[in-house]
């Protein structure tokens, strides 16, 4: 069982995103991509796998789970995805991680992106000076949750789709 944050009260997130990182593991071997597991120390850095490319380099990718729009929300909302700034300790989040790669995860595939690129993209649509307290306000804004250091924002997905190059 793998890392799970002291704010994940009921080990949700982190069941979320080991079922994630399964069935990316699992979608790569099926299709013949060599696929291997990062270190404990990589997961620190945001790194959850190495992926070989046909031209053989290694290239490391961070799994994101569909997550819902709001704790309130009875499924996951793949039309939106949460970017991480900051994490819940105040530290640079997974959008300045070490992953080359981002594999977002949705119903029936990952969309994988650019993480510099996505970084570009994240910083020019989201308003990175207007905090909100609302969840339903987070889009394109800085959301912080109640007793933890964080800076998150939802994006749509569209944008990422239309935005930087991605690969399902």
């Amino acid at each position: 069982m793998g890392y799970r944050s002291r704010f994940d009260l009921t080990g949700e997130s982190q069941r979320m995103g080991e079922t994630a990182e399964s069935l990316f593991e699992f979608l790569a071997k099926r299709k013949e991509i060599p696929i291997e597991p990062a270190t404990e120390k990589q997961q620190k850095s945001h790194i959850d796998f190495f992926l070989t490319n046909k031209k053989g380099q290694k290239i490391s990718v961070d799994v994101k789970a569909c997550k819902k729009s709001s704790r309130s929300s009875t499924s996951s909302n793949q039309d939106v995805v949460w970017i991480e700034f900051k994490n819940v300790a105040g530290n640079r989040g997974w959008l300045y991680g070490a992953a080359d790669y981002i594999a977002f995860e949705r119903e029936n595939d990952f969309v994988i992106a650019s993480r510099s690129a996505l970084v570009l993209l994240c910083e020019r649509v989201v308003n990175l000076t207007k905090k909100v307290q609302k969840v339903e306000d987070a889009l394109y804004c800085i959301y912080n949750r109640k007793g933890r250091n964080d800076e998150i924002s939802l994006i749509k997905m569209k944008d990422i789709l239309e935005n930087v190059k991605t690969y399902n």
